[in-house]
């Protein structure tokens, strides 16, 4: 009878093992593909805080901004148009939105990420 419940069990181990592994391949080939993105993000986000923060210090024009966002975005590899970025200016303050989208291939889909930077600083201040 021992080896009856044996033999109904062996398949078992061996359906879990190749669950996991195409679980850990699923994850591996999405962090492949979204990580990069995700980083040249968190990169360009950080740099765009800056750029807010020395835009108030030193008093930069909305070209000037653009400019430097436009350049910034570039040495992440991120596509961007000037009409992508909007900058106001109210209350002693400059506000800096970088909207963007990245399309990303998968292999049964196509999506595109959106993406949304906002920084703000105030003008006359470091």
């Amino acid at each position: 009878m021992e080896s009856m419940d044996f033999r109904s069990s062996e398949g078992k181990g061996l359906v879990g093992c190749i669950a996991a592994l195409v679980l850990f391949a699923v994850a591996l080939y999405l962090g492949i593909t979204l990580g990069p993105i995700y980083y040249s993000n968190y990169n360009l986000e950080s740099s765009v805080k800056t750029t807010a923060s020395r835009a108030g210090a030193h008093f930069f024009t909305d070209e000037q901004i653009v400019a430097e966002v436009m350049d910034l975005a570039k040495r992440n590899e991120i596509r961007i148009k000037k009409e992508d970025i909007a900058i106001d200016r109210f209350a002693g303050q400059v506000h800096i939105k970088v909207f963007y989208s990245v399309p990303v291939n998968f292999v049964l889909f196509d999506r595109d990420l959106d993406f949304k930077i906002v920084a703000s600083s105030f003008i006359g201040t470091l």
